[in-house]
């Protein structure tokens, strides 16, 4: 350790001329100009590292400290000063930089106790030190989903002008449009000093997951691809030129290429994402919580692939970073690939297992209460911030209006009376200037306008998202029983038990079908019924094995379409009546055909279902058949009359009015 101090010291001499020289020579200079740290006292030693620190320039670059040192290495000296350290502001000093050092090594939980006692010494540090303070805590607040005071601390930043824009909060919110939106408008391109046509990578890095985060992986993939050219282009140009420059932009193109390789693997394109994933593990050390998300992918692709091998062999290097990494997302995706894993060899047990732990992290991040609360937030603070600045937009508005006219009145009543041609020009070039200062204010007063016209519109696609996120939840629960039901039915040994278990399992998938519609639709009302139907049959087909000895006939009006409630309950009498045909299909070697039509005339919808079997006696049917008692209820549900008859076969005929308006 001894040593470590010597280099940091001699660090602070050489940090002018370090740019000039490769890594070799910067390290024999160190050791060559090392100096006694014991020499200097606490304080002095800890302001020498804070300036070491700030010299490498952490906040433009924050790879640059950890190519010089080595990351743990930092964090053990800013540790012991922090802990010797007793003076009050020069020790919230060093942890805003021990906080920054710990959220790098996605150690969250322990920057945030730093912050916190850090944010109380806010008064006694500087302007830069106290946006470094919030932006950290703002990043610790998001790691552990407090949105509400994430969304409070960035609210600090933008009253303070330290930052301008909100996308960082609207994407923690789920609000991918807005985010990218917000993101476009008011994030600045930095070009490099040496070439202004070649932007920093950090722009399109940001852009790139923004989209990709939105589900338009196109795009993502579009600026991904942008960033990794302007990225490569900074290698070759020499005009460009800073500390450390060719490791910092390997680490940087190691990155989008693990990003590309993400968006293959999305894409089910295996075999080119591994190349780019391993490429970006071996290159991408320094950012330890993306190395280890592209290792997640890297194993997924193997599995995917069939090479459970390999799959275990990244998975066991990923499960060993897990103790020191309080990254959720790096932990959900660790749960999410294990899922997946056992499912496809099988151990269902261990899948369930994992999916549970999975679903646990999902839902506290999607948790639809606090996810409302934080939207709500989130628009109450920029909507009230936004009306209050038209308001006094349109203050000025009318008072600059009324000079206007005071203004004409005076240039007339001098040009009338006084008639000096020296004093109308005057009068004339100060009503110009006024009309050119009126003009830009006039048009700033309708860029905000249509701003609030946009933040309009934002909420509107709020709701639908808020929707859209309640089907997918309640079709994952239904799902989720679903499951729950077949390995209760696994463990079961009587066959009455297991049929009836099969019969309730079909109608929570028909209920689950709706759902899954909705979710997937941009119509967030109405379902075709054609599409349904014909998905539910093939679902039941599977269930019963009857794909080789039954045929399913449709006729069905492909434009019709139902709202949720009715698609529920004409979805469990068709499940009802197939299933029954199912169990009691001819059995006499020869094919069994079901026939289906459905046709709307006058705003009365008629089906009819029908089989080839045998039929049955109607004095024989029991009339306490849950079945047919289900048809029974959903029908009434539908104010539908329902008539069965058996003629060459069974024939079910079904009415009901129906006005979509």
């Amino acid at each position: 350790m001894k040593q470590i101090f010597y280099l940091l010291i001699a660090l602070i001499t050489t940090i002018t001329s370090i740019g000039q020289n490769n890594s070799n020579e910067i390290s024999q200079q160190l050791l060559k100009m090392g100096l006694d740290a014991s020499k200097q006292n606490n304080t002095q030693f800890a302001i020498q590292l804070i300036n070491a620190w700030n010299s490498l320039g952490h906040e433009e670059n924050k790879y640059n400290p950890y190519i010089v040192l080595p990351m743990n290495i930092w964090q053990q000296l800013f540790e012991k000063k922090y802990t010797e350290t007793n003076d009050s502001t020069l020790k919230s000093k060093i942890g805003i930089t021990l906080s920054t050092i710990l959220i790098d090594l996605s150690n969250y939980k322990k920057a945030l106790a730093i912050l916190k006692l850090a944010y109380a010494e806010r008064k006694n540090i500087t302007p830069n030190e106290y946006k470094i303070l919030l932006s950290n805590l703002e990043k610790c607040y998001k790691s552990k989903n407090e949105i509400a005071k994430a969304i409070a601390i960035r609210k600090e930043l933008v009253e303070n002008k330290l930052m301008n824009n909100y996308w960082r909060i609207y994407k923690a919110c789920g609000l991918g449009e807005a985010a990218i939106e917000d993101f476009k408008l008011f994030e600045e391109k930095k070009y490099y000093a040496g070439n202004k046509n070649i932007i920093q990578p950090a722009y399109y890095n940001d852009l790139c997951r923004l989209y990709y985060f939105n589900n338009e992986v196109d795009s993502a993939v579009k600026y991904a691809e942008l960033g990794l050219y302007n990225v490569e282009a900074a290698i070759l140009d020499n005009s460009i030129q800073f500390l450390n420059k060719t490791e910092i932009l390997t680490n940087w193109k190691a990155l989008y290429t693990a990003f590309l390789g993400k968006c293959a693997m999305n894409k089910k394109d295996y075999l080119k994402a591994i190349p780019k994933l391993k490429y970006a593990i071996a290159h991408g050390k320094i950012d330890i919580e993306s190395n280890t998300l592209s290792m997640i992918y890297l194993s997924l692709c193997y599995m995917n692939l069939n090479d459970y091998k390999k799959y275990n062999t990244h998975i066991d290097s990923v499960k060993s970073r897990l103790g020191t990494i309080d990254a959720e997302d790096v932990i959900r995706s660790y749960y999410s690939a294990s899922h997946l894993y056992y499912s496809k060899i099988n151990k269902f047990d261990s899948a369930f297992k994992y999916l549970t732990r999975y679903n646990q992290y999902r839902d506290k991040v999607n948790k639809g209460v606090q996810q409302s609360q934080s939207i709500l937030l989130l628009g109450q603070l920029e909507i009230q911030k936004r009306r209050t600045e038209l308001n006094e937009k349109n203050i000025n508005f009318l008072k600059i209006e009324s000079e206007n006219k005071y203004a004409k009145g005076q240039i007339w009543g001098l040009g009338i009376f006084i008639g000096i041609i020296s004093i109308i020009l005057i009068l004339l070039t100060y009503f110009l200037v006024q009309s050119k200062k009126n003009k830009r204010k006039l048009n700033l007063i309708n860029k905000q306008l249509n701003e609030n016209i946009a933040i309009t519109n934002e909420q509107f696609s709020k709701n639908d998202f808020l929707l859209k996120e309640l089907h997918h939840r309640v079709k994952n629960n239904l799902q989720l029983i679903y499951s729950l039901l077949n390995l209760q039915k696994r463990r079961l040994n009587d066959p009455e038990t297991k049929t009836n278990l099969t019969a309730v399992q079909n109608r929570i998938h028909t209920m689950s079908l709706v759902h899954e519609f909705l979710y997937n639709s941009d119509n967030y009302e109405y379902i075709n019924v054609n599409e349904y139907i014909i998905t539910l049959t093939n679902h039941l087909k599977s269930i019963y094995k009857k794909e080789e000895n039954v045929e399913i006939q449709y006729n069905i009006e492909e434009d019709i379409e139902l709202e949720t409630e009715r698609m529920i309950y004409l979805g469990l009498i068709i499940n009802e009546i197939v299933s029954n045909t199912f169990k009691f299909e001819i059995g006499n070697g020869m094919k069994s055909i079901i026939n289906i039509s459905m046709a709307s005339t006058k705003g009365i919808i008629e089906i009819h279902i029908s089989d080839n079997g045998p039929g049955f006696n109607k004095d024989l049917v029991r009339t306490e058949s849950l079945g047919l008692k289900l048809i029974t209820i959903m029908c009434t549900q539908l104010n539908a009359a329902h008539e069965i008859t058996s003629n060459d076969g069974v024939q079910h005929t079904i009415k009901f009015s129906f006005d979509k308006s």
